[in-house]
């Protein structure tokens, strides 16, 4: 039997992973564990595979989810704090043959952005809202998010969440779910300590 060579091994049939064409070269600067990289990624998969790259608009607010330009090569049209469904709207309803998307982390979508999320999804307006919820105000130093889990530490919680003092964490995917003209799809992973809930 022929010994393999590296040229036998390097072949389209053999690839487990190809960067998509519709990220650019851009090297990520996110922090490290955060999911806006694999979030970014799986986003440009989707809109290669339907092959709409030509036709896609994003829309991304203030915090992270802003950088999102950096990384895809699509169009993107950025949007004050909060209002990236109105922006989107407009958007789909002026261009309603583009597929137009907001990108959106936990504090634009359920904090200053929750009526606007609320009232484009009650709607039923066109559009796609993606949320990244990491459950806590990553960029702004680790504050408590209104989707904070409870007992779990921020800055501005130490010990963590007290829902007896601060609240339940807001579901608002499972708020919006319940509208009538809402197609809603969640995929969640969250680490918790259970050990630190005593």
């Amino acid at each position: 039997m022929a010994e393999l060579t590296i040229n036998d091994i390097i072949k389209e049939e053999n690839l487990v992973y190809k960067k998509t064409k519709v990220m650019t070269d851009n090297v990520m600067h996110y922090c490290p564990g955060c999911g806006h990289g694999t979030t970014h990624r799986l986003v440009a998969e989707v809109i290669e595979e339907l092959g709409i790259q030509d036709k896609t608009i994003g829309v991304t607010p203030v915090g992270c989810s802003v950088l999102m330009y950096n990384y895809l090569d699509i169009d993107m049209q950025e949007a004050a704090h909060g209002r990236a469904p109105a922006i989107a709207t407009a958007i789909k309803r002026v261009m309603p043959d583009k597929f137009v998307f907001t990108y959106q982390g936990d504090g634009d979508l359920a904090a200053i952005g929750t009526a606007e999320t609320i009232h484009s999804c009650n709607r039923g307006e066109n559009i796609t809202i993606i949320f990244v919820n990491n459950g806590i105000y990553g960029m702004t130093g680790g504050q408590m998010a209104p989707t904070t889990l409870a007992g779990m530490k921020a800055v501005t919680c130490p010990r963590g969440r007290d829902v007896n003092t601060m609240g339940y964490p807001l579901h608002i995917t499972e708020l919006i779910a319940q509208l009538p003209n809402v197609l809603s799809k969640t995929r969640r992973t969250a680490r918790v300590d259970f050990r630190s809930l005593k």
